[in-house]
């Protein structure tokens, strides 16, 4: 009798291990300087805050020879990392924080989240100074990164979303800056059109410091070396089908048009930083924007990114024949839309 119990307690254990969520999560590959990575695993956290214990709520089996990982995880938000070493980094290890973070998995069906690697510098021991801060280099595969951007953030909540605590402009690739005692997230950014703010698209330079928070004391300086990477296209190919919206945006006269970003938003107001954008049109004035399942979204076309709309900007949103918002949902597929925009001065 006692056995008996036993053994039903054992399976009942059992078949409550089993995920209730196998059918939701993430998926993609994994590379270092464009080659595919094996042996690589992915953690999910709540919030980026929870990085720097090493505490992730769930890891991916290790990649395969093809660099292809899948995590099972229950629908919600999650923060991404990936490496190559459980547990805290050490210097020669292979680390990303997904950058896309935090990325929300669907009801049903998985999201393609690829991560794009850098290995872990060494750097020198924190040294004493009249004036607490950090020096370093902003880099790109082994050579110095000229006119980029080093960005501190004091507050991780708002995914690193707009200016933060300061920006320091980096010249010639190395960089000195004065900081109080604290904690900073810090991040590096070089667009290739240039200027401070936007999505970063490809041919940019960007990366999140692997050492992040930095905790400064009185009189501590410190050496930070962020390497930074590049959108590759192998990445971003899904290993899931798409999941959103995707179309056309054109003008008045049904002219197609280039180089407007379709940003999608939770509220009808569409108004302050939208929940996702889209890259760039292309020459077919064609987008695609990935949302995860559910709604409504509704979507607006513009040319800049931030900002009111100035008087020229081309600017338009969809819209129902008289004129009210258009709202959108997902439900595990893709479906397409035609967005018409006009210079904002003629609303």
């Amino acid at each position: 009798m006692n056995w008996c119990r036993i053994f039903f307690a054992c399976t009942l254990i059992c078949l409550l291990a089993v995920p209730a969520f196998a059918d939701s999560g993430v998926r993609g590959r994994v590379a270092w300087r464009g080659e595919l990575i094996p042996e690589i695993t992915v953690q999910a956290y709540r919030q980026i805050e929870d990085i720097a214990g090493a505490k992730p709520i769930a890891v991916s089996a290790p990649t395969d020879l093809d660099g292809i990982y899948q995590l099972e995880l229950a629908p919600g938000n999650y923060v991404l990392t990936a490496s190559s070493r459980s547990g805290l980094l050490k210097p020669g290890d292979l680390f990303c924080y997904y950058s896309g973070s935090p990325i929300q998995v669907p009801a049903h069906g998985y999201r393609n989240v690829g991560f794009n690697l850098i290995r872990v510098p060494d750097e020198e021991a924190v040294k004493e100074a009249e004036r607490s801060g950090i020096y370093g280099q902003l880099s790109y595969q082994g050579e110095l990164l000229e006119k980029a951007y080093l960005y501190v953030y004091k507050d991780p909540s708002k995914g690193f979303k707009g200016p933060g605590y300061f920006i320091q402009p980096v010249l010639r690739g190395s960089f000195r800056l004065n900081l109080p005692p604290g904690d900073y997230y810090l991040l590096a950014r070089k667009r290739a059109r240039g200027g401070q703010f936007g999505p970063i698209e490809i041919g940019d330079h960007f990366n999140y410091y692997f050492g992040n928070p930095v905790h400064i004391e009185s009189g501590q300086l410190h050496e930070v070396k962020i390497e930074t990477v590049t959108r590759l296209s192998m990445l971003e190919e899904d290993v899931v089908d798409f999941q959103g919206v995707s179309g056309q945006v054109v003008d008045a006269a049904g002219a197609l048009q280039t180089g407007l970003y379709v940003f999608a938003y939770r509220q009808a107001e569409m108004t302050g930083t939208p929940d996702f954008f889209s890259t760039p049109t292309g020459a077919d004035g064609r987008f695609e924007l990935a949302l995860p399942e559910g709604g409504p979204y509704y979507l607006l076309a513009r040319q800049a990114f931030g900002g009111p709309a100035g008087g020229d900007e081309l600017y338009g949103k969809l819209q129902k024949p008289g004129g009210d918002p258009q709202a959108v949902s997902v439900s595990g597929q893709k479906m397409e839309v035609v967005i018409h925009v006009a210079p904002k001065g003629t609303d």
